[in-house]
């Protein structure tokens, strides 16, 4: 029996909903990175932000990308655990990747215990004390008449075309706020060291760093778009690694 201790959390590849050869490279990058894993892996964490949109309709769901969800269904089956926290690019976490794929879906925060280490996951949108107006934008997109709404009146095709174009202006909205914001999340994550936590994990800024301080580690896992970073817990100490293909 192998001992699987091995955690690795990873975020913000923006895969478009495309078969461009930029989203295909990118694609087959992440999926040479799943493949390297080792046998000991016992959770990939996924902190959001993996496609640049995703939703769920009761019927439908995009037509991209069904080689990342086999290769994740393939790790399940093999008993590792994958869990998929939403970002701000993941509008709706429904019943097929819950159901037919067995990720394990989460809205909010995740928190968990492994080798005596008590962990605070969250994607990161919306914790930087100053970003006030989408906190409220984002209670009132995650709202269920909002879902709700959406769902009945927008057909699919149109929710992506329109998905398409705001996935910019967020990421140029994200891009003004990102230095000033590397010191809020670390305060924020400090606050939550002080309750307890060993370890507080975000993504979101597409800014990889790892910081130790006298209460425990920060550590936000950067992006897959640029840097190719991610973090790691072997059981005993956490990391942050960058992946290179050779």
């Amino acid at each position: 029996m192998i001992n699987k201790d091995k955690t690795y959390f990873i975020s913000d590849l923006h895969l478009k909903l495309d078969k461009s050869e930029k989203t295909k490279q990118m694609k087959e990058k992440l999926l040479k990175f799943l493949c390297s894993l080792p046998d000991d892996t016992k959770e990939i964490v996924l902190l959001g932000d993996i496609f640049d949109f995703w939703y769920e309709w009761l019927h439908v769901i995009p037509a991209y990308h069904f080689d990342i969800f086999y290769r994740l269904r393939i790790m399940i089956d093999n008993g590792v655990k994958i869990t998929y926290l939403a970002g701000n690019h993941d509008f709706y976490l429904g019943d097929y990747l819950k159901n037919e794929i067995g990720i394990n879906c989460i809205s909010n925060e995740y928190e968990f215990e492994s080798g005596g280490k008590k962990f605070f996951i969250s994607h990161g949108d919306g914790l930087a004390a100053s970003d006030r107006g989408y906190r409220l934008l984002k209670k009132i997109l995650r709202a269920r008449m909002s879902n709700l709404l959406f769902r009945t009146f927008i057909p699919p095709d149109l929710g992506i075309y329109i998905a398409k174009i705001t996935s910019g202006s967020s990421r140029r909205y994200r891009n003004v706020d990102r230095i000033k914001w590397k010191g809020e999340y670390l305060a924020y994550a400090e606050c939550k060291m002080k309750e307890g936590y060993d370890f507080v994990i975000f993504g979101h800024l597409h800014y990889p760093e790892i910081i130790e301080t006298d209460n425990g580690i920060y550590l936000n896992t950067g992006d897959w778009m640029k840097h190719f970073s991610y973090g790691v817990f072997d059981g005993i100490k956490l990391k942050l690694e960058r992946y290179h293909e050779e």
